[in-house]
């Protein structure tokens, strides 16, 4: 190590022991510009991918002739598109004119009106469906009759449960 460098590494380590922070910073920056910088031969990179069989996937990609061909076909739908988009949008414009918007705000009304009859309708046919099933649990024999199916239900439920678990092991083989 050259003197210089040593000079500086031992102003860092001075400034460090003393706490001078700023005095730290400027010495280790000068002996960080004091190391030599290293970068590697020209060609590196073209060599080891060369090596590891990987320099033919570094070819131009735009060297392709189909890729060519696409690009220029894509650039002629471009300019075509080009074209037509005046026209297109004269039309739009027209489209926004106060007579279109009544005639669509009118439109969108009378789909609504139409969406909610429907829905109405669907309605009115659900009530009706809800009401034929709540009449008969409205009677004290079908209300009882009811709970004593749920009772005996629960009650099966509840000895089916302690039967499977009971059964329940973590050994597959009778240790005897």
């Amino acid at each position: 190590m050259r003197q210089s460098r040593q000079d500086a590494l031992e102003r860092w380590l001075e400034a460090e022991r003393e706490d001078r922070a700023d005095a730290a910073e400027a010495a280790l920056l000068e002996l960080f510009e004091a190391l030599p910088l290293t970068a590697p031969p020209a060609g590196f990179a073209d060599r080891v991918l060369a090596r590891a069989g990987l320099a033919e996937a570094r070819q131009d990609l735009f060297a392709w002739r189909p890729l060519r061909v696409v690009l220029a076909l894509c650039l002629l739908a471009t300019g075509l598109g080009a074209l037509w988009l005046p026209p297109v949008l004269g039309f739009l414009a027209g489209l926004w004119s106060v007579g279109g918007a009544v005639r669509g705000g009118l439109r969108v009304m009378t789909d609504a009106a139409g969406w909610l009859a429907t829905a109405l309708r669907l309605w009115d046919f659900l009530s009706m469906i809800a009401q034929a099933l709540a009449r008969p649990l409205a009677e004290p024999q079908v209300m009882a009759i009811l709970v004593g199916c749920l009772l005996a239900s629960g009650l099966a439920f509840r000895f089916l449960r302690d039967q499977i678990t009971g059964e329940r092991n973590w050994t597959y083989v009778d240790p005897s």
